[in-house]
């Protein structure tokens, strides 16, 4: 299973790109950009084996689905800094 980088800018399948979150009980969070920009809820998540799911159903995807595009999302900022583009080379 692949480890995912925090912040780290990962596609899913034809469901977009996403920000991923490590969680303290293992796995990740997937938001959109707009909910990671305005601190909204997160898209999907993922269990300690890597199995990706939504509203605590399964879904057939993996954490090993996910490619990553090489960017990374900025910090939160509650001041609006991360409306700013949100890509690190």
């Amino acid at each position: 299973m692949q480890m995912l980088r925090e912040r780290g800018i990962y596609t899913l399948a034809s469901k977009g790109d996403f920000v991923a979150h490590a969680v303290f009980r293992g796995g990740y969070v997937l938001y959109t950009h707009a909910a990671w920009e305005f601190f909204g809820p997160y898209a999907y998540e993922s269990d300690g084996t890597g199995n990706i799911h939504i509203e605590g159903r399964s879904t057939p995807w993996h954490i090993d689905d996910l490619t990553d595009t090489k960017r990374t999302a900025r910090s939160r900022s509650r001041s609006g800094a991360a409306q700013r583009p949100s890509i690190d080379g």
